[in-house]
């Protein structure tokens, strides 16, 4: 009777274990997916160090929108005045996000081979603009947004461009955004040889150009 109870356990413990054993056991496709998965998770890992220590090693930044009206303008969509909102929608481009302190605002006009037009610039003198990655030089002015106005139209005021400094929660965001986008426009350029946008790469067309670099454009 004892060896009869000692073979039912011994093959209980067989049978139990060897399930055990069965369940465990992994396919080829599991284990090449684990590794996947594996790899995927080091990838976050290092990109959300990656994007920490650049969050941590650079300037506060700050939003930069505005709300320009004038007579000038040859369209009068929104009556009459250009805008923008923080983030892009019909008839409105997005706000710009410039590293900080923002010290000073200005509209900056320059020659324009048009008769009846003149180009007006909206500049604020700053670290430079999140687009153009780390800021690496010192205070300049930067171009925020470019105007069409007819020729002897008064200079936009001042106060019509708004400044925001963003929340650390919001900075880390929007430069998690900036890389993502980075990334697509260098794939578009790579690829394609245009923009994201679909437009062929100019000086004209560069983001947050120097106030010389414009003037001289």
């Amino acid at each position: 009777m004892l060896f009869k109870t000692s073979q039912i356990a011994i093959t209980l413990a067989l049978f139990v274990g060897g399930g055990i054993i069965s369940c465990q056991s992994k396919t080829p496709e599991q284990i090449t997916l684990e590794k996947e998965q594996e790899l995927i998770a080091a990838k976050e890992k290092a990109e959300a160090a990656e994007v920490k220590k650049f969050v941590d090693t650079t300037p506060e930044l700050y939003r930069v929108n505005w709300k320009v009206c004038s007579e000038g303008f040859l369209d009068r969509d929104n009556n009459g005045c250009k805008e923008s909102r923080d983030v892009r929608a019909k008839g409105f481009p997005e706000a710009v996000l410039v590293w900080g302190p923002v010290q000073e605002v200005k509209f900056v006009t320059k020659r324009n081979f048009s008769p009846n037009m003149q180009s007006v610039g909206l500049f604020v003198k700053s670290k430079g603009c999140l687009k153009l990655g780390k800021p690496e030089g010192g205070d300049q002015f930067y171009k925020i947004h470019e105007f069409s106005l007819t020729k002897g139209s008064a200079l936009p005021n001042p106060d019509s461009a708004k400044i925001d400094k963003l929340s650390p929660e919001y900075k880390t965001k929007a430069i998690r955004v900036a890389i993502n986008n980075a990334e697509n426009e260098i794939a578009s350029l790579n690829n394609f040889g245009v923009s994201s946008t679909g437009f062929m790469p100019s000086a004209a067309l560069q983001p947050c150009l120097t106030l010389e670099k414009w003037k001289n454009l």
